[in-house]
């Protein structure tokens, strides 16, 4: 059997959570979030796989983000190339991953849906993160319950489990220990705090709402094309009964996108399509003494309230609209039997709302200053010792993931320390607008017109996007004779082999190149290709990555004088891959400089 070299060392007390789990067919571990369970998972997985105890392990994670991004993982730290497997993949595609895979790593609903090729192929051990899902009709819960008896070993992770579950949860899975976060051990990793992702996917109906603003978008430029990528953002972060009172308003708005409204009319549209996550927000964390919910819109809050009627709800949507006693309603607010207030940007200033343990943020908003109001009402100090929640509700693939990014990033830079992990932020970044320029140029190397064509977007949009990209070091770009043409590590080979004459140094060509970190310039380098080659590959073993990478060289012209060239490629550089296909690209400038201007 395999050994596997771990390449992180394991705290005692995930030894000792992954020895309890080991001496059982099932068990449930319950520990806090950044605890570290997903490396409790990875020694149960190893020793199983040692030992040939089970042949193949499934892991079901609950979104499409956590299957992306604990399969990387286990990838970097076990060695084992765990395979991703969701909807996104054909029937057949996931057929040959399922026949493939050692460790596979799916959502529930394509587990249960592959069922079948699930057992033709011998799984017989299966980790359940997040599983206090595993109750009710959720997919997870008709998952467990179509494969009794199947697994040998089962193994479920949990932050936290609700009374009311833990009884239907051991009986599926098996015996249930809790490590406290107030265990002196663990209590040194866990923040003050816990940030949460719960996706609100778009149903088919929603989605055709959506590209219809988006081909609406395109027929307009200036004031009016602001006016519907508006619209957009209202539909996608508030839902379509936000969107319906801007059109039924009489403005300038509603005249732009008023052929819409059929469309919000269709019986498959959800009034609130967050509304769902919502609830199981509040079931997840159900025992909180009081959560307030941050939306934008006043209609929303409303309704918000109205549909949650088990938790005592107030409503908080400003004094000159309220035509109630404020007092009054923040009376009701701070009383114990009140479990929810839901609050527009009332809430976030001038009104005194009481300490809650759970927020939820409902409408993402880019802006630092409001992120920190509305982060203020869970930061309070208090004597009570007890963890606290933040979950924000988002539509991936859509601009209210790029605005909850965008939040997140600027209230980092402003300071705030925001206990969301590096990799679940780059596997939210796939899930941003911005993924679906990187699925095209994933494929197949191209200029910024062509992409924003095929994405359906605008031009400015797509290079905003771009430039966001490039400074992550998901995309990069070359000069050709179309300009920039944008790639990705997945579409080199095409790079090379379409644009390969770009990438074709001249070797006697000489050029002083400058390497940034950041806003810091690094010490030039100058010479000929191979020269600096050398030079610059030494120099990023050492510092890691660039930032930047920019150029000055002089082109020889058929009249013999000489064009200098000053290249900027801003983009992060962390492999030699990447360094040498820029520098093939600068020596091969006499291909390409008549297409550019002079200074680039």
């Amino acid at each position: 059997m395999k050994k596997y070299q771990l390449k992180l060392k394991p705290r005692d007390y995930q030894v000792e959570a992954a020895k309890w789990a080991l001496s059982r067919d099932g068990a449930v571990i319950v520990m806090p979030t950044g605890s570290g369970k997903t490396l409790i998972a990875l020694l149960w997985s190893k020793e199983l796989l040692e030992k040939g105890i089970v042949k193949r392990i499934l892991v079901l994670e609950p979104t499409r983000i956590l299957v992306e991004q604990t399969a990387r993982y286990y990838r970097r730290v076990m060695g084992e190339n765990a395979i991703p497997i969701h909807g996104k993949y054909q029937p057949e595609k996931r057929r040959s991953l399922w026949a493939k895979a050692k460790i596979a790593v799916a959502t529930p609903e394509t587990a249960y849906n592959d069922y079948e090729e699930i057992i033709r192929n011998g799984y017989d051990a299966v980790i359940i993160d997040e599983c206090h899902h595993t109750t009710g009709k959720d997919a997870y819960a008709l998952f467990m319950k179509k494969t009794m008896g199947l697994f040998k070993k089962k193994l479920g992770l949990s932050a936290y489990i609700p009374p009311s579950r833990r009884e239907e949860i051991s009986s599926v899975i098996g015996e249930i220990r809790e490590w406290s976060w107030l265990d002196e051990r663990i209590r040194k990793y866990v923040p003050e705090w816990i940030g949460e992702i719960y996706e609100a996917e778009l149903n088919d109906a929603e989605k055709k709402i959506l590209e219809e603003l988006e081909a609406t978008r395109l027929s307009y430029t200036g004031r009016e094309r602001m006016l519907v990528n508006l619209a957009i953002r209202w539909f996608v972060r508030d839902g379509a009964l936000a969107l319906m009172e801007s059109i039924e308003k009489e403005t300038r708005l509603a005249g732009l996108i008023s052929h819409i409204k059929p469309l919000l009319e269709q019986p498959g549209v959800r009034p609130l399509h967050k509304l769902d996550s919502l609830k199981r927000i509040l079931r997840d964390h159900e025992g909180f003494d009081k959560a307030i919910v941050f939306v934008d819109r006043v209609i929303v809050c409303k309704r918000i309230a109205e549909e949650l009627p088990d938790y005592n709800p107030v409503a908080i949507y400003g004094k000159a609209k309220m035509k109630i006693d404020v007092k009054k309603i923040l009376m009701k607010a701070a009383k114990p039997d009140t479990k929810l207030i839901v609050s527009t940007s009332a809430g976030e200033e001038g009104l005194d709302l009481p300490e809650a343990d759970l927020l939820v943020i409902w409408s993402n908003i880019a802006s630092p200053l409001r992120f920190i109001q509305r982060h203020g009402r869970i930061l309070r100090l208090t004597g009570k010792k007890k963890l606290k929640f933040v979950a924000y509700i988002v539509t991936p693939d859509t601009p209210d993931m790029d605005s909850l990014i965008d939040s997140l990033e600027l209230a980092r830079k402003n300071g705030i320390d925001i206990p969301i992990d590096e990799e679940t932020l780059d596997a939210l970044w796939r899930r941003t607008t911005r993924n679906r320029i990187l699925s095209v140029i994933d494929n197949k190397p191209l200029p910024l017109e062509w992409i924003a064509e095929l994405v359906n977007m605008p031009r400015d949009m797509v290079r905003e996007g771009l430039r966001r990209l490039s400074e992550k070091g998901y995309a990069y770009y070359i000069y050709t004779h179309h300009g920039k043409t944008y790639f990705t590590r997945n579409s080199i080979h095409q790079l090379i082999e379409e644009y390969g004459e770009y990438l074709d140094p001249d070797l006697d060509l000489e050029a002083r190149i400058k390497p940034y970190i950041d806003n810091s310039e690094l010490k030039a380098v100058k010479g000929r290709y191979i020269q600096t080659r050398r030079r610059l590959v030494k120099m990023l073993s050492k510092t890691g990555y660039f930032t930047r990478i920019t150029a000055t060289l002089q082109v020889p012209l058929p009249t013999g004088a000489l064009q200098q060239l000053n290249l900027h490629y801003i983009y992060r550089i962390d492999d030699e891959e990447i360094l040498d296909i820029t520098l093939r690209n600068i020596y091969s400038a006499q291909k390409y400089y008549k297409y550019i201007t002079p200074a680039t």
